[in-house]
């Protein structure tokens, strides 16, 4: 019998150690950035604690490395500060390690990872590895590890202990952590919309009601991953209803539009019958309870609709009426979702959508934040899954755009504009309903007409990182001024498509181009989402998952936004943070932009693994608060008439950024209209097709 056990033992150790294998084999890790800091001494030995340890230069290198230096019977160790991880993530360590001319065999060289619970104390495991340095010449060392599973933080230690009366000396350099790509869909457990789904209509309130939306939107959230029926929050604009009932066929059911408890009562069932109690007078705890919906599967409920909930048979499952984000992320935070967080304001003073994005953190379990505390607000999205979504707008800690972007760029996320949005769970319902969809633009890939002695201008707007302008009510899909306008399709423009919209609304992005004319060509925007590169971590990760989505969208062109000045100013050596994004095969040229003054480099163009990127030469927007600014149709004409009629110099192409703000469809119809007859005006795609064709790079 023992014997049996014994071989039993003995296989499911080898079945063990070959799923090791093979989970470890599979991994792909992001080697564009590592969270473990100064992992070659040269800031001395920040970061790590230290015991007989020393940051000493390299000869004849000017570099610096770390020295271990143990006399008999000591030890000399290293250890690093903590650093954020997903529970089992994979990561694997790479250091290089050379031995000193003196150094004892006798000694002992551990690499040691310990993996901590959610508050950064307890240590949950210890792996500890022996390394051998016999050669004295540098060599490479790597090690993969799999945090533990209720891990949040992990800890690198290199430690020598010295057994002889020798003495023993380790050289250490180039150390880094480098953490597994890794993704979920960002509609995550949301169920598919079906072909003949009912939703049932609900209308958003106006402000004195708000604490109603707020609740509906609760209950939208929690039923989107459930089987219970949708919920549509009605706000006047059915331009997505109306693709919905053409072509998924759903219905809708407008009878609770009167009668909110008796839609209370309808969707008890799908819910867990209980509610979140929130008070509309304490800021803070709107944002506690929009989150604890998620996790209890509750309505959020302000104490002035209690009763009404109680009478409809919901009970108590957390009063949170004098708690706050922190409260719930401290007490909660093993339940909440690392892939996506909302950080949206809860004071009508500071912004007036706080009704508003109220569904999607139920839908998705994802914590909704708003602190002031900066210190604290980037740890805590430092604990996020690299490259994950923030929805919502601004930021606790600033109300300015600018320092919002670079400080949630900063952390490892992208924003996804969506501070107004509303029924964002259902849009996302679409998600894996069409996730095997592709889609197709309807502007020809026919190679461009190349003529001579001509100047190029192309017409993008502005501000279509934003799913707002996309998929938002009375987006810019519905409005006369943009994609609705009566001349829409008599000359070629370039519309934004939000890349994660595959995802979030694949069926937005089918109502798009479905809509389009051969004249309407669509570019990608930023990213993933708004994010700034230059301050951006993780930007293999961001790639990866990116050419996915391009690929889905048939986008070939991305336009991106960065805050590089005035720190420095773009030149060739943005390729070392951009080159993750020009290295994907499906795109084939970029277009570039600066924070608040868009086109400050005057139409340059870089070239980056033979692809050009263009920099905005005009702004067209109504306020003139720099020199590229152009106010009006005949402004922006005559700067373009006044430019070199020859595509062979970069001067000959001329990118217009369109300031949707301030200007739309009409400007531009007039400002054509203006332009001489050696002038030709093409889409973004033919754009960068003829800069390939005839700028030498």
């Amino acid at each position: 019998m023992l014997k049996g056990i014994n071989r039993c033992c003995v296989f499911m150790l080898a079945v063990l150690t070959l799923f090791c294998f093979v989970s470890y084999a599979q991994v792909e890790y992001d080697r564009s950035y590592s969270p473990l800091k100064n992992g070659g001494a040269e800031r001395q030995l920040s970061g790590w604690e230290t015991e007989a340890c020393e940051s000493k230069e390299i000869p004849n290198s000017g570099d610096r490395c770390f020295e271990l230096d143990v006399k008999a019977g000591s030890r000399a160790q290293m250890r690093s500060d903590l650093i954020n991880i997903r529970r089992s993530e994979n990561f694997c360590l790479e250091y290089s390690m050379k031995a000193q001319d003196y150094f004892n065999e006798t000694a002992s060289l551990y690499l040691i990872v310990r993996s901590y619970g959610s508050q950064g104390e307890n240590v949950l495991s210890a792996d500890k590895r022996k390394l051998r340095a016999q050669n004295k010449n540098w060599e490479q060392g790597s090690e993969k590890f799999a945090a533990h599973p209720g891990a949040y933080f992990v800890d690198v230690q290199f430690s020598v202990r010295g057994f002889s009366e020798d003495e023993a000396g380790i050289l250490l350099d180039e150390i880094a952590l480098y953490r597994e790509i890794d993704y979920d869909p960002l509609y995550g457990e949301i169920k598919p919309i079906s072909k003949g789904d009912s939703l049932i209509t609900f209308p958003m309130q106006r402000r004195s009601k708000g604490a109603v939306s707020i609740a509906v939107q609760s209950l939208q959230g929690v039923t989107a991953r459930t089987e219970g029926p949708k919920i549509w929050m009605d706000t006047g604009d059915e331009t997505f209803l109306n693709y919905l009932k053409e072509q998924f066929r759903i219905s809708l059911d407008r009878s609770y539009e009167n009668d909110f408890p008796g839609l209370l009562k309808a969707m008890k069932k799908y819910t867990s019958g209980r509610y979140v109690l929130y008070d509309l007078d304490y800021k803070p705890s709107i944002s506690a309870a929009n989150t604890m919906a998620g996790l209890k599967d509750a309505a959020a409920v302000d104490k002035s609709l209690e009763k009404t909930f109680i009478e409809a048979g919901y009970k108590l499952a957390a009063d949170v009426s004098r708690k706050d984000c922190e409260w719930v992320y401290n007490n909660y935070r093993e339940q909440i979702r690392d892939a996506a967080i909302i950080v949206h304001t809860n004071d009508m003073r500071r912004h007036p959508s706080v009704f508003h994005l109220k569904d999607f953190a139920p839908a998705v379990k994802a914590l909704n934040w708003w602190h002031s505390d900066e210190e604290l607000s980037r740890s805590v999205y430092r604990s996020m899954e690299p490259v994950s979504p923030v929805y919502g707008w601004q930021d606790g800690t600033t109300s300015d755009e600018g320092l919002t972007v670079k400080l949630h760029s900063e952390e490892g996320l992208f924003q996804m504009p969506s501070d107004w949005m509303v029924n964002l769970s259902v849009h996302a319902s679409t998600g894996p309903a069409m996730k095997n969809q592709n889609f197709k633009q309807k502007v020809s890939r026919d190679k461009p007409e190349n003529e001579k002695n001509v100047h190029y201008v192309t017409f993008i707007m502005s501000d279509m990182d934003n799913i707002l302008t996309e998929i938002g009510s009375n987006s810019f899909f519905s409005e006369e001024k943009f994609y609705a306008n009566e001349h829409r399709g008599e000359f070629p423009m370039s519309w934004g498509m939000a890349p994660s919209l595959v995802e979030l609304s694949p069926a937005g992005v089918d109502m798009w181009y479905d809509a389009a004319t051969e004249n309407d060509a669509f570019v990608g925007y930023c990213g993933l989402g708004y994010f700034y590169p230059y301050h951006a971590p993780y930007m293999q990760t961001h790639a990866q998952r990116l050419t996915g989505f391009l690929k889905r969208a048939d986008l070939r062109t991305l336009l991106l936004i960065d805050r590089i000045m005035p720190e420095s100013r773009l030149s060739q050596d943005y390729y070392d943070k951009i080159k993750y994004f020009t290295s994907l095969d499906q795109l084939r040229g970029f277009f570039f932009m600066e924070y608040v003054k868009y086109a400050p480099y005057n139409g340059k163009i870089l070239w980056f693994d033979g692809k050009p990127m263009v920099c905005a030469r005009f702004d067209f927007r109504d306020e003139k608060f720099y020199s590229a600014v152009r106010s009006t149709p005949e402004e922006i004409a005559d700067s373009i008439n006044e430019l070199p009629a020859n595509p062979n110099i970069p001067e000959g192409y001329t990118f217009v950024t369109v300031h949707a703000w301030s200007r739309g469809m009409d400007d531009i119809r007039n400002t054509i209209k203006k332009l001489d007859s050696d002038v030709r005006v093409v889409n973004a795609e033919d754009f960068i097709e003829l800069i390939r064709l005839n700028v030498e790079h």
